[in-house]
C-alpha cells in the first residue's frame, strides 16, 4: 500500500488526488529511513560515551602481556581487576600495600611492590619496564629478557638463562640494584660504559652519580688478576712505572693501574683513578703513589703515598674485616667501616703528614708499632703526624682553607665541595657502593618495603621465585 503527503492519505480511495509537493513513499523505504535515523542517534551517543571514558588501547596496539593478579593497583588510571591485558605505553601503579604480577609474552615476570609506578614499552624484541618510582623484581628464563630503566640507567641480564634482579628508585632518585640470580648488566643512558654486577651482589647508586665505575672489558670477561683500577682523567706530566720496575711510561686516560704500579706526577701533573668497586683516588702534583693491594670483593685496599698530595673518595666498608688504608713515611690513615662515602686528603713529605677529613670518619696514627696513639677526624678537622711521633689533636679547618686543599687534587671533573656552616654545600658525584647479599640476609631496608622482601628469598644464588601465593 502506498501513502502520500504529510497526512499519509491512502491512494486508491475514492475522490483522492495527488497534490503538488506530495511525496510518495513505500513502506519499505519508510522502514529504511527509520533504521538510518536510529543508527545516527546510536553512533552519536556512543561517541559521547567514549569521550567520557578513559583511553582504551586500540586493537592495533601491541599487546605485551597480562596481569596475573593485582591488589590496590590501577592501569591507565583506572582500578584494574585481577586480570588485565598490558599494552605498550600502559602505566601500572600500585598504592600502599598494593602489588601486581605481570607476565609477558616471553614468559618473563615482573613483580611490582607497593607505591610503585611502571610504564611498559616495546623496545625492539625486548620489553622495557620504565620504573618511575618504587620497586620492581624481574625474573626471566631466556631471551628476550625484560629491561628495567630509570632516568639515568638501564638494567638487564648480562647473559641468557635464569636471571632474577631487583631495582628500586627512591623519590630522591637514589637507585638500588640487586643481582639475586645471575649477573646483572648496568649501563648509563648516553654512555658506552657498563658495569657487570655479579650474582649475590647489590649496587647502591647515589642520585648524584653519573656513568658507571670501570670494571670489566667490553667483552664481559673478568678483569686481569692484580688490576686495581683505571685512569678516568689526567693532566699531562704524569707517568707510571709498571710493578715499580723498569722504565717510566706516560700515563693516559683509560690506562689500567695494576697492583704495585707506581704513579708519579710532576709540576703540573694530576691523575684520577677509579678503583674497582667504586672508590676513587686523585693524585695531585709532585706526588708518588702506589696501590699495594686492592681486592674489591673483600674490600681490602692499601695505598702508599711516598710524597705529595692524595684525595681518597671511599665507598662504605661493609665486608667483614674490610680495610682501606693510606700509609705515608710518617702516618697511617684508615677509613672507619660502616660510614658511607668517606672523603679525605693527605699531604705528605719525609718530615710530616697532614690529613684533612672532608666527609665521613677517618683514623690517623703513626705507622711505627711503638707509637700507638691514634686520633679520629670528623668532617672539617685535620691532624698532623710528625716523623716518629703521635698525631696532633684534631683541629678545625675553615671551609675556605679546606676547599683550597681540595682544589689542589682536582683533575677537572670533581664536584667535591667543603661544607659551609649554615649553607647547604654542593655534594659530590658520589661513588657507587657495592655490597653482598649474604645467605639468609634480606635487603628490606634497601628495597624499601616488606613486599620486596617477601618476593625475594635472598640466599646468594639461591632459589625462590617472584611468583607469590595468589590471594
Amino acid at each position: 500500500m502506498i501513502s502520500i503527503g504529510p497526512v499519509g492519505q491512502r491512494l486508491g480511495q475514492a475522490g483522492k488526488t495527488l497534490l503538488q509537493g506530495d511525496i510518495v513513499t513505500s513502506p519499505k523505504e519508510k522502514a529504511m529511513a527509520t533504521e538510518s535515523r536510529i543508527r545516527i542517534v546510536f553512533a552519536s551517543a556512543f561517541g559521547c560515551l567514549l569521550l567520557l571514558l578513559p583511553g582504551i588501547p586500540g586493537a592495533g596496539e601491541q599487546q605485551l602481556g597480562r596481569i596475573l593478579y593485582s591488589s590496590s593497583a590501577s592501569l591507565r588510571g583506572v582500578p584494574v581487576p585481577k586480570s588485565e591485558t598490558i599494552f605498550s605505553g600502559d602505566v601500572l601503579t600500585t598504592s600502599g600495600n598494593g602489588s601486581a604480577l605481570v607476565e609477558l609474552k616471553s614468559g618473563a615476570k615482573v613483580k611490582i611492590t607497593e607505591n610503585t609506578s611502571v610504564r611498559f614499552l616495546r623496545d625492539g624484541e625486548k620489553v622495557q619496564a620504565e620504573l618511575l618510582s618504587g620497586v620492581v623484581v624481574s625474573e626471566s628464563a631466556g631471551k628476550p629478557a625484560i629491561v628495567v630503566t630509570t632516568p639515568k640507567y638501564r638494567f638487564m641480564p648480562s647473559q641468557e638463562g635464569n636471571c632474577r634482579y631487583l631495582v628500586r628508585l627512591s623519590k630522591e632518585q637514589e637507585t638500588i640494584a640487586a643481582a639475586v640470580k645471575g649477573n646483572l648488566l648496568i649501563d648509563a643512558h648516553g654512555s658506552t660504559g657498563r658495569y657487570i654486577l655479579p650474582e649475590g651482589k647489590y649496587a647502591a647508586i647515589p642520585a648524584s652519580a653519573e656513568g658507571v665505575p670501570p670494571q670489566e672489558e667490553a667483552g664481559g670477561g673478568q678483569m686481569p688478576a692484580g688490576q686495581a683500577g683505571t685512569v678516568t682523567n689526567a693532566i699531562p706530566e704524569e707517568a707510571v712505572q709498571r710493578l715499580g720496575k723498569g722504565e717510566w711510561a706516560p700515563l693516559k686516560v683509560s690506562d689500567a693501574i695494576d697492583w704495585a704500579d707506581v704513579v708519579s706526577t710532576s709540576k703540573g701533573g694530576r691523575v684520577r683513578i677509579a678503583l674497582l668497586g667504586g672508590s676513587f683516588l686523585n693524585v695531585g702534583a709532585h706526588s708518588v703513589m702506589k696501590v699495594t693491594r686492592h681486592e674489591p670483593q673483600t674490600q681490602q685496599t692499601q695505598v702508599e703515598l711516598n710524597e705529595g698530595r692524595l684525595r681518597a673518595e671511599v665507598v662504605e666498608l661493609t665486608e667483614p674485616n674490610a680495610v682501606f688504608q693510606v700509609e705515608t713515611q710518617t702516618a697511617k690513615i684508615g677509613v672507619v667501616s660502616g660510614v658511607a662515602n668517606t672523603v679525605f686528603l693527605v699531604e705528605a713529605d719525609p718530615k710530616e703528614t697532614r690529613v684533612d677529613c672532608v666527609r665521613g670518619l677517618v683514623t690517623v696514627g703513626n705507622p711505627k708499632p711503638t707509637v700507638t696513639e691514634r686520633v679520629r677526624l670528623h668532617p672539617g678537622q685535620f691532624a698532623i703526624v710528625p716523623a716518629g711521633q703521635h698525631p696532633t689533636l684534631p683541629n678545625e679547618v675553615s671551609p675556605g682553607q679546606l676547599q683550597g686543599r681540595i682544589d689542589q687534587t682536582d683533575v677537572g671533573d670533581s664536584t667535591i665541595r667543603a661544607a659551609v656552616p649554615g649553607k647547604p654545600g654542593a655534594t659530590v658525584k658520589a661513588p657507587w657502593h657495592i655490597g653482598s647479599l649474604s645467605p639468609g640476609a634480606s635487603i628490606g631496608l634497601l628495597a624499601g618495603g616488606a613486599a620486596a622482601v617477601a618476593a625475594i628469598p635472598l640466599a646468594a644464588g639461591g632459589g625462590g621465585s617472584v611468583s607469590p601465593t595468589v590471594p
